[in-house]
């Protein structure tokens, strides 16, 4: 006779039997089911936002984005300059900005006949100049000399979206770029040799650069390549039977800095003048004459810190005189304190935005206490 296996007590086998299997699976079941639903009913609510046209509705109704899901903006689409209003093969390419001198060492100064844009502020308390030339349609063969950065021309130049080439800067305009507030090319770095010094100018007056080489290190950098600043409004010029005969806008900046503009009625443009030499570009020998001429005035205070550097209130609003087609505009110019990226907004006397005529934009940030004279005739 072969031994059977005793049969053992044991209270755990009733669990495995096909009754208590079934109960086991039943909590499970139940839980895939409700989750089925939840998922269904949050694409339901998802789609149905959708098709409403709004990405942040949802079936808890009106959601505010995250502080870090800012939306994407636009894609500008322009066929002309957004800085000057001319027409080119790239007018929505990001803007680069050129720190240039503004000592009488380096006139005549290169760079500057190409420029979409200028920015011209003082650098130091007693009014001494310094220049930004932008470039946007325009591609200069030579820029210099090239300076170091100043803090307030970073808030200009990040207003329209635009990327500063420099040579070093100051305190405050390093440490704000060290700590990724700015993108910039610095030519203490000289990321892919964008950089060159000239043997007949002495040191700190002949470091130089070129449009070519600066596009092609903004690429190389990984620097975004199109441009997100939709551009001022433009318009042609005033038909010759408007414009004055003439007229003289002088700005009277101490010494060497001083400059005047001669109104041109034929051609419609403002001839510079600095320190009374008409000014001439000091590559291709072609008179500097922009179509507008845009008076900010700033207050320009010593900025706390190392370095005596100083501070040109450019953020904010104040007094504006827009010189175009031979005449004065009178109003306000704007420039949010809390963001860097808006751009300076020049309205008239009724608030509206000024429409530039096309060509070449003068801005520049003059001080109360320094006269600005408009003689029409």
């Amino acid at each position: 006779m072969s031994e059977e296996e005793p049969q053992h007590s044991n209270p755990e086998a009733g669990m495995h039997s096909p009754s208590s299997k079934k109960k086991q699976m039943l909590p499970i079941i139940i839980a895939v089911v409700v989750g089925v639903i939840v998922i269904a009913v949050g694409a339901y609510a998802g789609l149905h936002s959708k098709s409403k046209g709004s990405g942040s509705t949802s079936m808890y109704g009106n959601l505010p984005l995250g502080q870090n899901a800012s939306p994407t903006p636009a894609p500008v689409n322009r066929d002309t300059s957004g800085l000057s209003g001319m027409p080119c093969d790239h007018p929505n390419r990001r803007p680069i900005g050129v720190m240039l001198a503004g000592d009488p060492i380096n006139r005549p100064l290169s760079g500057f006949s190409t420029a979409d844009m200028v920015f011209e502020l003082p650098v130091l308390v007693s009014d001494v100049t310094r220049l930004t030339a932008v470039y946007q349609c325009g591609e200069a063969p030579e820029m210099g000399s090239v300076r170091s950065a100043r803090h307030d021309y970073l808030y200009l130049l990040d207003g329209i979206d635009g990327i500063m080439a420099h040579w070093g800067g100051s305190y405050w305009a390093l440490n704000m770029i060290a700590a990724g507030q700015f993108q910039t090319m610095n030519a203490l770095q000289n990321p892919n040799n964008a950089f060159f010094r000239k043997d007949n100018l002495p040191a700190p007056y002949n470091g130089f650069t070129t449009y070519a080489r600066l596009w092609d290190t903004l690429q190389k950098l990984g620097y975004r390549t199109e441009t997100q600043f939709k551009g001022y409004d433009f318009k042609d010029d005033a038909p010759a039977s408007d414009r004055p005969t003439g007229g003289t806008l002088t700005i009277n900046w101490p010494g060497a800095f001083k400059v005047s503009y001669e109104y041109d009625s034929a051609t419609n443009r403002y001839v510079r003048y600095w320190a009374g030499v008409k000014q001439v570009d000091g590559y291709d020998k072609k008179v500097i004459a922009p179509s507008v001429v845009a008076v900010m005035r700033a207050t320009n205070t010593y900025m706390d810190g190392p370095g005596g550097y100083n501070n040109v209130a450019i953020e904010g609003t104040g007094d504006l005189t827009v010189y175009e087609d031979g005449k004065a505009i009178t109003g306000k110019w704007t420039k949010d304190i809390n963001n860097k990226k808006d751009p300076v907004h020049f309205l008239d006397a009724q608030g509206k935005p000024i429409t530039f005529t096309r060509g070449q934009v003068w801005v520049t940030a003059v001080e109360p206490t320094i006269s600005v004279t408009w003689t029409g005739k």
